[in-house]
């Protein structure tokens, strides 16, 4: 994944779009049933789930998809923030 650079003004530069997020126009704009895929994957990832079952209840409860790198970019991201969960 390639780092996401995002301009003093906010506008989106480059880099891979996170996971809840999406372009419109040169602004990142949430996606609310992908930000809310986000917190169900951490809590069952917290809960010690395998990445299949975070994917399928994410799938059946939020009807969007994650997949692995979209799942790793997450869990990259949240450790360079908040370190290991």
């Amino acid at each position: 994944m390639s780092e996401l650079m995002i301009a003093d003004d906010g506008r989106y530069l480059s880099g891979d779009v996170p996971f809840g997020y999406t372009l419109w126009g040169d602004r990142l704009v949430e996606v609310p049933a992908e930000l809310d895929a986000c917190i169900t994957a951490i809590r069952l990832t917290k809960q010690g789930r395998p990445f299949d079952e975070v994917q399928m209840a994410v799938r059946e409860q939020h009807g969007t998809g994650i997949s692995r790198a979209q799942f790793d970019g997450l869990f990259e991201s949240l450790y360079r923030r908040y370190g290991p969960l």
